[in-house]
């Protein structure tokens, strides 16, 4: 079994990671501080894979998701795929996302249709729901209001 002392031995630059458990449905959290740009003040930030069946994996993204800690959340999604058909994102827990993050969302659609797997975006926040809107991107993802939702489509 992969144990978070190993992933971060293992990680790129920029920080700890999450591994996929070979033990089903417990998750790896990995956990920092993302520092908002310009706002000056910290937020905990943690990503988990929470694989639930041999057809999905559900990850977990709470804090604000940056510059810094988007390279976390697409490293989780690409951990969180293999071997599944479905990627849920949970996203109810995002108080703060950037067009760093839009952009790290987007480019994993893409990468995960490539392998015949399907995104699909749960319970965003009120903020990260804002932005969504606003860019036009709640069109070009699959949105859910819950992950039981997602899971039975």
């Amino acid at each position: 079994m992969v144990t978070e002392k190993a992933l971060d031995r293992a990680a790129p630059e920029g920080g700890a990671m999450v591994c996929s458990c070979a033990e089903r449905g417990r998750p790896v959290p990995v956990r920092g501080r993302s520092e908002a740009a310009g706002r000056g003040r910290n937020m905990d930030f943690n990503v988990s894979i929470d694989e639930h069946a041999d057809a999905y994996s559900i990850v977990v993204v709470n804090g604000e998701v940056d510059l810094h800690t988007a390279p976390k959340v697409q490293y989780a999604i690409e951990r969180g795929a293999e071997g599944v058909r479905v990627v849920v994102v949970d996203m109810a827990g995002v108080a703060f996302m950037d067009s760093t993050a839009l952009s790290t969302l987007m480019r994993a659609k893409e990468t995960l249709e490539k392998g015949g797997t399907s995104l699909r975006l749960t319970a965003p926040s009120g903020a990260v729901q804002r932005i969504f809107d606003v860019t036009g991107f709640g069109d070009y993802f699959e949105i859910y209001p819950s992950r039981e939702d997602a899971i039975a489509r």
